[in-house]
């Protein structure tokens, strides 16, 4: 898929970031303006509207550059000052063994300088290629409807020449319905004032369980049974090259189409999502009158007329919670929906294929690459510095999306040591965990007003040292925050 963004396009964000990190130390109003909740909910239930439009300013798509805009003059980068402050922290045995780092200057987009050769465990910095494929194909205000159906297959329909009903009296018999899974994944199981001031905003079973129950209620319906559907994802639900223990242990959930709270039952996640879904949905029927007579997977009816539906936050809001929080439930069910919209499988691998399409559309090099989910919990996973410093650098769409140093996401609580201060509110970047493995990757701004991307692998790091090496992450960060490392004028 060929970019849509032109080349002044892309730089024009890259100059505003600078801008912003520099005169308000890390973006946090940029932040904060950018992901304002528009949900109205009334009664318990939650419906998106679009905000009045006299309060929104209006955003021309392609905006002119302002002279304000330039003001700051930031110099390119220099690949020699970038070295002498950088190098020497990239030797420490903190790091272990097998370590890398790129940077680029994202006025131009262009890689500067790197250290390190071959490719790494990337851990959750892969998400940003899972986020991105998802805002590329599917785009930011999509969002995912979950469906309860009426099952209205093998059933009489009048002719034209019958009489009209005076009723919509049912046939004899319970109603049979379906609940259908759309690929939510934070598809909630009540509308509680929690979910309500959620974000993204949450939908719940308990407003479908309204819908429905209104719906078959004034048709004179007292009596269900009750399917579920999940055949909008196929293949494994657990990926073969995850650790076993991730299931087992509650690490994370087997991957369906349809779940409520991410399959999580209590403290503990279910071993079959979406059955349990099925089950509190059966429940919330019989609270509101309705007899339910058997809960079981059956599939899509063949023929159905809708019932009731929700809706999901939007695929921007999903990706800034994936991003923000490092949620591998949720990025493995956009992996899904990007296969999907690819037209591959949506199985790990069809959406593993999926994303190496999309990054190469747009221009991505995917040589020594090898991605089998969208997490980045697999330890097969291999990303080169190359590859994933061009997608930081021409993201745009994710540069507000980042966790900001000290403030909010996986770096809340990082950037406290001494030696890391100057990264505090002004870098922003994708945190990646797991044992053995640290890596970062997002943006900051130098010392002299310079915007830049930077990536930071790390993969053989010894138990004994993690503590140590995630203090060296956020140090090598702030040290490129503080560096004076624009060319001469």
């Amino acid at each position: 898929m060929p970019s849509h963004h032109s080349e002044r396009g892309r730089a024009w964000p890259y100059v505003l970031l600078a801008v912003v990190l520099v005169l308000t130390g890390g973006g946090v109003a940029a932040y904060s303006l950018g992901h304002l909740d528009r949900w109205l909910c009334e009664g318990g239930t939650c419906e998106s509207r679009e905000a009045d439009p006299a309060s929104v300013p209006v955003t021309p798509a392609e905006p002119e550059l302002a002279p304000v805009l330039a003001a700051p003059q930031s110099r390119p980068l220099d690949a020699d000052r970038v070295q002498r402050a950088i190098a020497p922290l990239l030797g420490r045995k903190a790091l272990g063994t097998h370590v890398g780092f790129a940077v680029s200057d994202l006025s131009s987009g262009e890689q500067v300088w790197s250290s390190g050769t071959g490719a790494f465990i990337p851990a959750s910095t892969l998400k940003l290629f899972t986020s991105l494929a998802a805002m590329q194909t599917l785009g930011p205000e999509h969002r995912f409807r979950t469906t309860v159906l009426r099952d209205t297959t093998g059933e009489d329909q009048p002719s034209a020449t019958d009489a009209a009903p005076t009723t919509g009296a049912p046939a004899p018999g319970p109603a049979k319905l379906v609940l259908v899974g759309g690929g939510d994944p934070y598809l909630t199981a009540t509308s509680n004032a929690a979910a309500r001031a959620s974000y993204p905003q949450q939908a719940s079973l308990a407003q479908l369980a309204r819908q429905t129950a209104k719906a078959l209620q004034a048709d004179g319906v007292t009596e269900v049974s009750l399917g579920y559907d999940t055949s909008l994802f196929t293949g494994p639900a657990a990926n073969p090259t995850w650790e076993p223990s991730y299931i087992t242990s509650f690490v994370t959930s087997p991957v369906s189409a349809l779940w409520v709270d991410q399959g999580r039952d209590g403290w503990r996640r279910t071993a079959d999502p979406a059955r349990q879904a099925a089950a509190t949905f059966a429940k919330q029927l019989k609270a509101r009158g309705l007899k339910v007579t058997g809960v079981a997977s059956t599939g899509r009816p063949v023929e159905s007329e809708e019932l009731a539906a929700v809706s999901s936050g939007t695929v921007a809001q999903i990706a800034q919670s994936v991003i923000e929080h490092s949620d591998n439930q949720a990025a493995e069910v956009l992996l899904r929906h990007v296969a999907i919209a690819e037209k591959q499988p949506a199985t790990f691998e069809g959406g593993a294929k999926a994303v190496r399409d999309v990054l190469t559309g747009l221009g991505v090099d995917w040589e020594g690459n090898r991605v089998y989910d969208g997490s980045g919990l697999s330890r097969d996973n291999r990303v080169t510095l190359a590859s994933m410093l061009q997608v930081v650098s021409t993201a745009s769409e994710l540069f507000d999306r980042y966790p900001i140093a000290g403030f909010n996401g996986s770096l809340a609580t990082r950037f406290t040591d001494s030696g890391t201060e100057a990264g505090l509110g002004v870098v922003r970047v994708k945190t990646g965990t797991l044992s053995g493995v640290h890596s970062y990757a997002g943006t900051t701004a130098t010392r002299d007003g310079t915007p830049v991307g930077f990536v930071i692998f790390t993969d053989r790091v010894p138990d004994r040292r993690t503590l140590d090496a995630r203090t060296m992450l956020d140090r090598i960060a702030a040290r490129l925050s503080a560096c004076s490392c624009a060319a001469a004028a």
